[in-house]
Order: C-alpha cells, then structure tokens, then sequence
C-alpha cells in the first residue's frame, strides 16, 4: 500500500468533517439550511469526490 494516501490527506475526509461541524452549529444557533437540503448537497459532493479519487485511502 505504498501508493496510497493516509485518510487525513482525503479531501472527502475534510468535507465531511466541515459538514458535521456546519450541522452541529447550526442545532445550536438556528438553521440556515433545512437538513434534507443538507444531506443531499452532502451526497452529491461525496459522488463528485469519490468520482475523481485516484489513490485509495489507508488507515
């Protein structure tokens, strides 16, 4: 697994963490986008990432 990169360097990886911590704050202050709305940016986002992920990711 040499050719691979540790899940940290994952721009997926990134994205998902920016996204809970965009849904924790807005339970907490008010929401600026209704969750469905959320989840579905969400998912497209992940399908355009994973769509041009070359390396696998290693734990």
């Amino acid at each position: 697994m040499s050719d691979s990169k540790k899940f940290w360097q994952s721009k997926t990886f990134w994205v998902n963490i920016l996204s809970a911590i965009g849904i924790v704050v807005q339970t907490k202050t008010g929401f600026v986008v209704d969750p469905a709305t959320q989840a579905i940016g969400l998912t497209v986002i992940n399908g355009a990432l994973r769509a041009v992920t070359k390396e696998p990711v290693s734990w």
